[in-house]
């Protein structure tokens, strides 16, 4: 019986724990919207090093280790689709916490990050 309201006083603390919203979108799904003229908000949290080497046309560069500094002036965007990748998803994903925590309601992360873009053969500004 102890174990059963450890466990259930447990999953009750758990359900209260926001868990990250942020939604995948395919490199294709993104292609499209840029095809079209209506592509989000596209962030790459990489280093300037890596965004100038290659980056998917239309992004803006914010490194992950910056985002906390930018949430204010990005608030024009707290309800509209933010677009975030990386090379792993790893400092994407860090980058999307940031701003679902500062209230962003949109945020999504490209699926296959920036190697996923380039073998899927489209076109990288440099």
């Amino acid at each position: 019986m102890k174990r059963f309201v450890s466990a259930s006083l447990l999953c009750l603390s758990l359900i209260g724990v926001p868990a990250l919203a942020a939604e995948n979108v395919s490199v294709e799904t993104l292609a499209g919207q840029i095809a079209s003229g209506k592509a989000p908000l596209i962030i790459d949290v990489r280093t300037e090093d890596d965004f100038l080497a290659g980056r998917i046309p239309g992004a803006r560069l914010i490194p992950h280790t910056e985002m906390g500094n930018y949430v204010d002036s990005l608030s024009a965007y707290k309800d509209e689709p933010i677009l975030l990748y990386c090379r792993t998803g790893n400092r994407s994903g860090q980058a999307a916490a940031v701003l679902e925590k500062a209230g962003f309601t949109k945020v999504q992360v490209l699926e296959g990050s920036f190697p996923g873009w380039e073998a899927a053969g489209h076109k990288v500004q440099k």
